[in-house]
């Protein structure tokens, strides 16, 4: 076994994409010192051009990649190039579209595959993988709201979604609340939103990046909208408790990303808002033993099996 020491992230520019492969790198440098760098590709640009950047050598072999991550469609290809140029372990991040054997490891998420297990190429994870650091920041009295949108998935029903927003916020007065939208929200339902003048609206429009990270790392408790899948894994990973409002199902009953956000209700890392206010609503609070890191799970098991232990 060699150590890992240079990692390579392939990205298709979709944010989404790059969050869960550079989740993954930053999980692997923590634990092993190695320096990992994202080769961003143009969307337009052919797959003989991104199977070259792939590719595209360091000066000094010595910083050849020893690991190589990519998520999307459009990356299996330059992915499974650049591991045969360096002779590095790929890892794409969902179902790759060529056949497994071309890479050595899948990470796929658990509602991409029901009732699949954990096998030499492939290892099961809940939900998508993010960037939220491991190491959690104390928390405030924060409380947060985080508001997704229409989707081929999910439908809407702002009248709906108000109530409930207005009454997870009056369960808990003792925090300073936040409700933030985002470009799927339906134009004017912030504006709009009924709540105590103490509870602060923030649209996407003024947020910077970082802003949603710098949030999640500091809430006590945080509810997001169904559709939101990345967001309910994000609140979960990051340590606070998880609400989750219900949201009209789309002809599909939700597709992959309800059955991710049941998976998580069902394990204990998120609560129902129904089976929230059944109980009469209490205060919402992280179970005792709930933690939920999968981009640090997964570093350590690809760490167990391809490479040398970090000697001090």
């Amino acid at each position: 076994m060699s150590a890992l020491r240079h990692i390579r992230v392939l990205s298709d520019g979709r944010p989404g994409h790059e969050n869960q492969s550079v989740g993954l790198a930053l999980a692997l440098a923590k634990r092993t010192g190695a320096i990992h760098e994202v080769l961003r590709m143009d969307p337009a640009s052919s797959s003989w051009q991104r199977m070259k950047l792939a590719a595209a050598a360091p000066a000094a072999v010595n910083d050849w990649p020893d690991l190589i991550i990519a998520a999307g469609h459009r990356m299996h290809l330059p992915l499974w190039w650049a591991g045969r140029r360096f002779g590095a372990k790929t890892v794409v991040i969902m179902t790759p579209s060529l056949p497994q054997i071309c890479f050595d490891l899948a990470l796929v998420p658990q509602h991409d595959a029901p009732g699949a297990t954990d096998t030499a190429r492939r290892i099961l994870t809940k939900g998508a993988l993010n960037r939220v650091p491991e190491l959690r920041a104390e928390k405030s009295d924060l409380g947060l709201v985080l508001i997704g949108g229409p989707s081929k998935h999910h439908g809407w029903d702002g009248a709906r979604l108000a109530a409930m927003i207005a009454r997870a916020a009056a369960s808990q007065p003792e925090l300073s609340w936040t409700v933030a939208d985002s470009r799927r929200t339906p134009e004017g339902f912030l504006d709009g939103l009924a709540v105590s003048a103490a509870v602060r609206k923030v649209p996407h429009q003024q947020t910077q990046p970082g802003w949603l990270a710098g949030e999640l790392a500091k809430a006590r408790v945080v509810w997001v909208t169904a559709d939101s899948v990345s967001m309910v894994h994000e609140a979960a990973t990051a340590g606070a408790a998880t609400g989750v409002f219900p949201m009209p199902l789309g002809s599909d009953g939700g597709g992959r990303p309800q059955r991710a956000v049941d998976n998580l209700i069902a394990e204990g890392l998120a609560t129902d808002f129904a089976a929230w206010e059944r109980s009469g609503g209490p205060a919402l609070r992280m179970k005792p033993g709930a933690a939920l890191h999968e981009a640090g799970r997964c570093a350590d098991l690809i760490l167990a099996r391809w490479f040398a232990p970090v000697t001090a």
